[in-house]
């Protein structure tokens, strides 16, 4: 089962605000006996000096590195404090055989999408988040054969919207019946944030419409080297 949620959360929100243009999209969540929970994530479309400091100022944040730069977004790694009420929402979906398969902060707030085995898993994923004072606000819950296109392909809802705009618009025409900029104006988005929708999401059709295995590992190889 497919789970969506929104979630109101204290984490990342000091740095997200002094940096209301940054998208923020999750690569991996761990945690271990001695880290109690840890986090990749990719940031673009922001002042990166800005946001550096405010996660240095951030109360739930114990220490952040940045990993790794590819053209205009950067790889973090962040260790959260060990009382923050995600560190026993991860814990839940631990033991829950439940697995992140999106999560992302585009300046609207946190989504997340999550796959458990069956319902009555995620209804005791959502009872334990509440009792750690962890509120989600459950969007949809479907099975795997019932996804929506954008689902199947690998985009998010906001990928799959700008795409579709960009589409629409004459953005993909020849000759080109749009700028970046009227794409953006249309969803209300920064030009940089629109790019990198458009960015991410042609990437994921490739991935899964046309790449093989061998093409994907390529592609993560060659942007690990970068």
């Amino acid at each position: 089962m497919i789970v969506e949620f929104d979630i109101d959360t204290d984490v990342l929100s000091h740095a997200l605000q002094r940096t209301p243009e940054m998208s923020v999209v999750v690569d991996t969540l761990d945690a271990s006996d001695a880290i109690p929970l840890r986090n990749l994530f990719w940031a673009s479309g922001g002042d990166f000096d800005r946001f550096e400091a405010a996660l240095a100022e951030d109360p739930t944040i114990a220490t952040f590195e940045l990993l790794a730069e590819e053209n205009d977004a950067r790889l973090y790694r962040v260790q959260y404090a060990g009382g923050v009420p995600e560190v026993e929402a991860y814990r839940a979906l631990v033991d829950l055989d439940g697995a992140v398969l999106h999560a992302e902060n585009d300046g609207q707030g946190w989504f997340v999408r999550m796959r458990f085995p069956n319902r009555e898993a995620i209804a005791s994923f959502r009872e334990r988040c509440w009792e750690a004072d962890f509120d989600i606000h459950i969007r949809a819950v479907y099975d795997r054969e019932q996804e929506a296109p954008e689902h199947r392909f690998g985009l998010t809802a906001a990928q799959y919207e700008t795409l579709l705009t960009a589409l629409r618009s004459g953005y993909f025409s020849i000759p080109r019946g749009a700028s970046l900029q009227d794409v953006a104006d249309e969803l209300d988005i920064s030009s940089q944030a629109a790019s990198e929708r458009l960015r991410r999401g042609m990437k994921g059709l490739v991935n899964t419409t046309l790449a093989d295995a061998r093409d994907r590992n390529r592609a993560e190889t060659l942007e690990t080297d970068r």
